[in-house]
């Protein structure tokens, strides 16, 4: 999103799926033995933000950074996102298919996934599309894939169908 799409919410109220402009103030472990971010929102207010998923990003103490709201719970628990300082959701790369890989699925059922390098070097599942995917002899080079979420740092890719 670009910068006239950020919120001016004058009541100090985050919405859900907007970015906001947040200072890191420090890092803190707490009880929990994780370490946080310490980040004020445009309106003040102090939130914590688990702070190991961006290590990559290179968040600095003082940074301003665009940040996502998630999510925010019936407790009212703010889930936050910052903004990935290379990759975009929408983007389309070619990545490197790798093979085929069982895995339990959201159901506990067992489910063939096919396993790509994505554009950050890190391996990601695919859901099949089609039952030549799932075929002992499929074979490809590579996939185009669709960044079609990044949560915790973390790139979450679907194939990518014209």
């Amino acid at each position: 999103m670009s910068a006239p799409e950020y919120i001016k919410n004058k009541q100090g109220q985050l919405e859900e799926n907007k970015y906001y402009d947040f200072t890191i103030l420090k890092t803190t472990i707490a009880p929990d033995d994780i370490q946080y971010f310490i980040i004020e929102d445009p309106f003040g207010k102090k939130h914590m933000m688990e702070a190991e998923c961006y290590n990559s990003y290179g968040f600095n103490i003082g940074d301003v950074v665009e940040v996502r709201i998630d999510r925010v719970n019936c407790k009212g628990q703010v889930f936050f996102e910052p903004k990935h300082p290379k990759y975009n959701e929408g983007e389309i790369y070619n990545c490197t298919y790798l093979g085929q890989e069982w895995k339990k699925n959201k159901f506990n059922e067992d489910e063939l996934f096919l396993a790509i390098k994505g554009p950050d070097g890190n391996k990601t599942l695919l859901q099949t599309i089609s039952h030549h995917q799932e075929t002992k002899d499929f074979h490809i080079d590579k996939i185009e894939c669709k960044i079609r979420k990044i949560s915790k740092g973390k790139l979450r890719m679907s194939q990518y169908l014209d």
